[in-house]
């Protein structure tokens, strides 16, 4: 009969070697041992350190790259590293698996418009709270742009002035979501032939609700802003 009392720990799944050391490496990664940027040792010099095999420790680097938590440089100065965090590199991870999901029909464009209405609404917030005057600079120069009948031009605004929002955001996280989304959203290939000027519209009351640093008022503009796009990604079933 086994005991009632059985710590919970007793209950993780063993790993093998190549996962314990993963798992190792991601461990000094999170407790700042090893920084973003930092060189790992050479593979000889793991593989004495670990007690394992150079085919042990490859199996497990690769884990770590194919997560791209690890970056592998070839030459005089190569070998692995640690990879440079930034919002961009996620967005690009994320929009990845944005394209494929859309594209294998895991998800529908209407849930992508529901996260990401959620997600601007919150930009223009934080924007509003934390932008410089850089930022607006930036922002008021992406909507000047935004004065033509073309369609290929509108579309690139749009997708500029929201992902210039996120960076008035400041939050590294949102910045990296609303960058995702706004990726995705381009490689809708039939997308520009759905729209017209009505794709800015409202932007210039965001603008003017962060300048003034009004979340309330930016949130509710971009609220308005989105209704553009809403009808079209409700019905939205992809290339036809």
């Amino acid at each position: 009969m086994e005991p009632d009392n059985v710590p919970a720990r007793f209950n993780r799944p063993i790993q093998s070697a190549p996962q314990q050391i993963a798992s190792t490496i991601k461990e000094s990664i999170l407790d700042g041992t090893l920084p973003a940027g930092a060189r790992l040792p050479t593979e000889q010099r793991l593989t004495e350190m670990f007690g394992v095999s150079r085919p042990t420790l490859r199996e497990a680097l690769r884990e770590l790259r194919a997560a791209k938590i690890l970056v592998a440089k070839r030459g005089r100065n190569g070998g692995y590293r640690v990879t440079e965090f930034s919002p961009r590199s996620l967005a690009s991870t994320m929009s990845e698996f944005i394209s494929l999901a859309l594209g294998a029909n895991r998800t529908s464009h209407a849930q992508l418009f529901e996260v990401r209405e959620a997600l601007e609404v919150l930009a223009a917030q934080s924007a509003a709270r934390n932008r410089t005057d850089a930022d607006l600079e930036r922002l008021d120069a992406i909507l000047r742009s935004s004065s033509t009948q073309d369609r290929d031009e509108l579309l690139r605004c749009d997708i500029s002035f929201h992902r210039g929002l996120a960076d008035a955001s400041h939050n590294p996280l949102i910045i990296a979501y609303v960058s995702a989304s706004s990726i995705a959203l381009t490689q809708i290939s039939d997308l520009e032939a759905s729209l017209s000027e009505g794709v800015v519209a409202h932007l210039d009351e965001v603008l003017d609700a962060v300048r003034s640093r009004d979340a309330d008022r930016a949130g509710e503009a971009m609220h308005l802003h989105l209704r553009y796009f809403a009808d079209f990604y409700t019905g939205y079933q992809g290339p036809q």
